[in-house]
């Protein structure tokens, strides 16, 4: 179509404009002057909520045959075709207005009460009075007191053992009639040794106050969370970027899954949803649910454990998948890939677990293979790891995933045997539970403790509904593809080959499958449970072999 006037060129240059408000990306001038009223359909068509695959057809109509059969080239081989789908989301992402949550949803912090200088007065007499009687000669020279305990600086005179004073350990317990001591000896960067005393009355910190904090305003990542107030009362902030992966343990009650939703309102504040996106994973059922619906998920919170797995291999592939384009840009990580291409960022993910063991009691050699996966080399990825349980033990948290998550995070616990399964360290087994934490940072051995912030589920409603009235949730697959893709890893193309094998063979076990048919044990394994669903061989017994329990004739049958 030919343009004569001036008129119908600024009439044409002003439907271009528009288009590139509402998508955020430029198109080719020659796709914008082809035909007139293709580009005028494209500008004014409504964005529609499609499914996984109808998303990815809608994104490969728009190109021509010869960068259709590109794409197909450059695509991964992914889960639910997870790379084009992406891909597609970006483009249909409209330009908006970051979210700005007000503070007034969470609950306000409050007013802290004046130091008790009178019992802190009669505890430092008890303590001076214990060391006096067993004849330990030290001074204490520092009072800090914190939100829950209070740390006597004790300097021992030169030539006192320092283990002296920590042997004293149940002594100063009995005589200072606390609930339990800590005591770290000596305290990293210092000559003196550290007496943690439970306070009196113990004070609730508050999210609110964390987050008006100049620290958490100021701070440039967009995966900064709050984690907790430090013994001097000063707040104390983490980036999951730099963790880059975590694990949270300890006894039921003590404060986990209040870490957890302290951690998700940090990312919320902090960052836009399309600069940070979520994939909760929530075994519990009754723990992340009222977060579904925010615009920040990549899913609606996933409760079944089963498809929980499928999420995880849907996170390997998108890693994989990342790095292919990390390979086309000539980039390293995900921060150089954002400041050298034009479209829309690529957004960070960070995937939360709050029940490990459930996951790991139904199929813990794949979850164990693509945790490790994601904690080995998701980091320049912009792929982040949560993990929680409450059960922290060597076949939950076990030794591969110990060794590629270095920050750790223990609330109190019940044993010296699970304190060290979490931090390599003794120390949880003395914490006083509700939000008492030792925190091991990535890099160091150093314990630090803190108290943290407390989360009702009132104030979580309140920020998730607020998020659900500002925008919609634009998933980036849903519930039913994680099913069908489920469904479809069921079907092994092996299968039949496999039931011919066992039935010359008279017998069946994983071994024999990974030598016979050159695979690997995971693949191995799945082919000998549908064997066992579908009645063709019989139990595990032990350490031998299983049984056939049909004959050739029957088989036939069954085909």
């Amino acid at each position: 179509m030919n343009y004569s006037t001036p008129d119908e060129l600024d009439a044409v240059f002003k439907r271009i404009y528009e288009k590139t408000d509402e998508t955020g990306r430029k198109q080719d001038d020659a796709d914008d002057f082809t035909n007139d009223s293709d580009m005028h359909a494209e500008t004014t068509e409504p964005a529609q909520k499609t499914g996984l695959h109808e998303r990815k057809r809608l994104s490969e109509d728009d190109k021509g045959e010869d960068e259709k059969e590109k794409h197909n080239k450059q695509k991964p081989n992914t889960p639910f075709e997870s790379g084009a789908e992406t891909a597609a989301v970006r483009e249909q992402r409209v330009a908006h207005e970051p979210i700005d949550l007000p503070h007034h949803l969470l609950d306000d912090p409050i007013r802290a009460e004046e130091k008790d200088h009178r019992w802190l007065k009669e505890q430092k007499r008890l303590l001076k009075q214990t060391l006096e009687h067993f004849n330990v000669d030290a001074e204490i020279v520092a009072i800090t007191q914190g939100p829950t305990v209070t740390r006597f600086e004790i300097q021992p005179a030169l030539g006192v053992k320092v283990s002296r004073i920590r042997n004293l350990q149940d002594d100063i317990k009995l005589n200072l009639a606390a609930r339990d001591i800590r005591i770290e000896a000596p305290i990293p960067g210092k000559h003196t040794v550290g007496i943690e005393i439970p306070n009196k009355t113990p004070k609730v910190v508050h999210l609110q106050e964390m987050l008006e904090a100049k620290a958490f305003k100021e701070a440039d990542s967009p995966l900064t969370v709050a984690l907790g107030m430090t013994i001097e009362g000063e707040p104390y902030f983490t980036d999951i970027g730099k963790m880059p992966h975590g694990l949270i343990a300890g006894a039921t009650g003590s404060g986990k899954s209040v870490c957890i939703n302290a951690m998700i309102l940090s990312l919320l504040y902090k960052a836009d949803y399309n600069e940070v996106k979520l994939m909760l994973i929530d075994p519990k059922m009754v723990e992340l649910t009222q977060y579904n619906g925010i615009p920040h998920l990549v899913t609606p919170v996933i409760t079944d454990v089963k498809a929980a797995t499928v999420a995880l291999k849907w996170a390997v592939d998108e890693m994989e998948r990342r790095y292919e384009l990390f390979v086309m840009h000539n980039v390293r990580n995900i921060k150089s890939y954002n400041r050298k291409t034009a479209v829309e960022p690529m957004p960070y993910i960070v995937i939360i677990i709050d029940e490990l063991a459930d996951l790991m009691l139904v199929a813990p050699q794949e979850v164990e293979d693509y945790i490790s996966r994601i904690a080995q080399k998701a980091r320049a990825a912009g792929i982040h790891l949560i993990l929680a349980t409450q059960r922290p033990s060597v076949d939950v948290i076990t030794g591969l995933i110990k060794a590629n998550i270095p920050t750790r995070i223990a609330f109190a616990v019940s044993s010296q045997v699970d304190s060290r399964t979490i931090l390599d360290a003794n120390g949880a087994e003395k914490l006083l539970g509700k939000g008492d934490m030792l925190l091991i940072e990535n890099g160091t051995n150093k314990q630090l403790r803190l108290q943290g912030p407390y989360v009702s589920d009132e104030e979580i409603e309140r920020v998730a509904a607020y998020l659900r009235s500002k925008a919609e949730p634009n998933y980036l697959f849903e519930h039913d593809d994680l099913y069908i893709q489920m469904e479809d890893e069921t079907e092994d193309e092996l299968f039949d080959e496999v039931v011919e094998y066992i039935l010359e063979e008279g017998k069946a076990s994983t071994s024999m499958l990974q030598r016979r048919f050159r695979i690997g044990y995971n693949r191995a394994a799945r082919l000998i449970d549908a064997l066992y669903e579908r009645g063709i061989i019989s139990a595990q017994n032990g350490s031998k072999p299983r049984d056939v329990l049909i004959t050739k004739a029957q088989w036939k049958g069954f085909e």
